[in-house]
């Protein structure tokens, strides 16, 4: 699901930086290790000990999905994999939120509406 960067604090890379550095750039989740943003496949390789490391990309979930809210209980560092894994309980109704975002009006249920 694509990140609407204006619903994020401005600082927001400073935070995923920091929750990513103090979770040793592994997953919180399934502890794979991943790939830094300044590390090469060689120090990659070097770094977690194996020949062909696959390289997995670390992200920061918003366990609440709530983007403004960055407490750090709230924040979790996770790879791709269980990112979309986590957030995938969450999806149709971040469907609609992204609708509203976007101006899309949102109509009510016609069965709510008769009840």
């Amino acid at each position: 699901m694509p990140m609407i960067k204006a619903r994020y604090p401005a600082n927001w890379g400073a935070i995923a930086l920091g929750v990513k550095e103090q979770a040793n750039w592994c997953c919180q989740e399934c502890g794979r290790q991943c790939q830094r943003p300044d590390e090469s496949l060689e120090q990659l390789r070097s770094r977690i000990g194996k020949a062909k490391p696959r390289q997995y990309l670390l992200t920061v979930a918003h366990l609440d999905q709530i983007p403004t809210n960055c407490s750090g209980d709230n924040l979790k560092a996770l790879c791709t994999v269980c990112h979309l894994r986590y957030d995938r309980q969450f999806r149709a109704r971040q469907r609609a939120l992204l609708r509203e975002w976007f101006g899309q009006l949102n109509i009510p249920n016609i069965l709510e509406v008769t009840l």
